[in-house]
């Protein structure tokens, strides 16, 4: 806990919480995998809460994120380099997966501010299927 604010410096804080999850606010990301490429993302204030996320450039190394400057602010994001971006991964009856790229989750690292961001880029899917062999 860091007794200056009253936080843990771990958590991520969505201002507002995420969509379809209003009022949970605050998250820790943790790997899920043990080789990190995949993590989950879960609510510290309800337990049974979390989705599982991962980095898009893993599975997807051409994707391109435009921030809009609106959210560039939200974030306080100074330098690209502060802001941790992963996607949330979607499992369904097959033994596929997918990410949801149009509308990553973006946090800024230093102040651990975060949202999840929906992209107004219509070539950005909402379910993009994971490459076999990742």
């Amino acid at each position: 806990m860091d007794a200056a604010e009253g936080t843990t410096p771990d958590v991520l804080t969505f201002d507002g919480g995420i969509p379809g999850f209003a009022g949970v606010e605050r998250f820790v990301l943790g790997d899920l995998t043990e080789d990190g490429t995949f993590q989950l993302l879960r609510s510290v204030d309800d337990p049974d809460l979390s989705i599982v996320v991962t980095s898009p450039w893993l599975f997807f190394p051409d994707y391109g994120l435009d921030l809009p400057d609106p959210e560039r602010r939200e974030l306080a994001l100074e330098d690209a380099a502060e802001a941790l971006v992963f996607c949330s991964v979607i499992a369904d009856d097959t033994e596929h997966l997918f990410l949801n790229l149009r509308a990553p989750f973006v946090a800024n690292s230093r102040t651990r501010a975060a949202r999840q961001v929906v992209l107004d880029d219509p070539d950005l899917p909402l379910r993009a299927l994971v490459p076999a062999g990742g």
